[in-house]
């Protein structure tokens, strides 16, 4: 069985990773993972934590004037139904796609006047990366403010698919472009002028805008903000509906990189009435979309001779069910594989099928060790 002390600390070592650029793990397997713990302890200190603290990158610290906590996560339907359930809350939604890129602060004076932009950091402390933000498409220097207090924009910098192989070929994939290109201060930071900023929340002075978030989104648009792809869903069937339909069809038609689908109350003062928990609005979830993964225990580690007369690695392990199939194997391609994992029986590995089709062994969680 898998050490807590343990387990937490390969989340916090993957989630610093993450949020620094440079991932350690896949999505998937940081999913396992937490999924692991809230099995184990639920009510866990990791839970109510938000982000990582800002990397020492040489970018001024700055405070943020807002609260930049992080999302619950639903990764069913059947928990996006229970977190309904739970607030008593069973229409009214507004739901918009989860971007998978870097969270940004925008903050505009009483002026309209565009004052920083500052990464989230741990939620209370980011980096001031304003000279970097301001290249970026979709931020505007000056907006029409007729609030009368300070306007701070909620975002989030992400790198479009189709600019990544050819702007940034060397790089692994969008999102990593996204968070190591905005906080890069050598001559690679001009690169900015090719990532874009889209907006999904306001705030006004000291406080949220009590307006509704459709309202919100909307006045965005107006000021001149890019926005994700948002509508208003009246029941959470409808809410449901969309999820279907971006796993089918929508995700992959996309320019840009999203996990999931923010779920939001749309009433500003039911929202207010919910409040939050260690930061995380109770009127708003993220539902990610699913990880064809699960983790299991290794049984043994076969030799199996192919056709040719190669002789394989394969992983046995207890039954999971991935995709609609029953996997209790999995090839580990060669011996250097098998080293670097460092598999021994009884140990709890992640295991899942790329594509719905390859079962592959991912990881050992026991040992804190992936393979991507």
């Amino acid at each position: 069985m898998l050490n807590i002390d343990n387990l937490v600390k390969q989340l916090r070592v993957a989630r610093d990773t993450y949020y620094h650029g440079t991932p350690s793990i896949s999505d998937a397997a940081f999913d396992a993972l937490e999924n692991e713990l809230r099995k184990k302890d639920p009510t866990h200190d990791y839970f109510s934590e938000v982000g990582a603290p800002a990397s020492k990158t040489g970018w001024e610290k700055i405070s943020h004037p807002v609260d930049m906590g992080s999302l619950g996560k639903a990764q069913t339907k059947e928990e996006l139904q229970e977190w309904a359930r739970l607030r008593g809350i069973q229409d009214g939604f507004v739901v918009s796609e989860k971007l998978d890129g870097i969270s940004i602060l925008l903050t505009y004076n009483q002026a309209g006047n565009f004052v920083s932009a500052a990464t989230r950091g741990d939620g209370v402390q980011g980096e001031d990366i304003s000279r970097n933000v301001l290249l970026m498409k979709g931020v505007p220097k000056k907006i029409e403010n007729k609030t009368g207090g300070s306007i701070y924009v909620r975002g989030e910098i992400v790198c479009h698919k189709s600019i990544h192989p050819i702007e940034f070929p060397d790089d692994s994939n969008p999102r990593n472009t996204a968070s190591g290109t905005a906080k890069r201060q050598n001559a690679g930071w001009m690169k900015c002028r090719h990532l874009n900023v889209y907006a999904y929340r306001m705030d006004v002075g000291n406080g949220s805008a009590l307006i509704t978030k459709s309202t919100q989104l909307r006045y965005l648009e107006d000021l001149g903000f890019q926005t994700p792809n948002w509508r208003v869903a009246k029941t959470l069937v409808v809410v449901e509906g969309l999820y279907d339909f971006y796993i089918k069809t929508t995700r992959e038609s996309l320019d840009y990189d999203i996990d999931g689908l923010v779920i939001e109350v749309n009433d500003p003062f039911i929202a207010e009435k919910l409040g939050s928990h260690n930061g995380t609005p109770k009127g708003s979830i993220a539902l990610k979309f699913p990880h064809e993964s699960a983790t299991t225990t290794l049984i043994d580690i076969v030799w199996q001779t192919g056709r040719t007369g190669r002789v394989t690695p394969v992983a046995i392990f207890e039954t999971v069910n991935l995709a609609g199939a029953n996997v209790s194997k999995a090839s580990l391609h060669n011996l250097k594989r098998l080293e670097q994992l460092k598999l021994y029986a009884g140990c709890e590995i992640l295991v899942s099928r790329r594509n719905d089709v390859i079962p592959q062994v991912e990881g050992n969680i026991s040992e804190g060790v992936f393979v991507q």
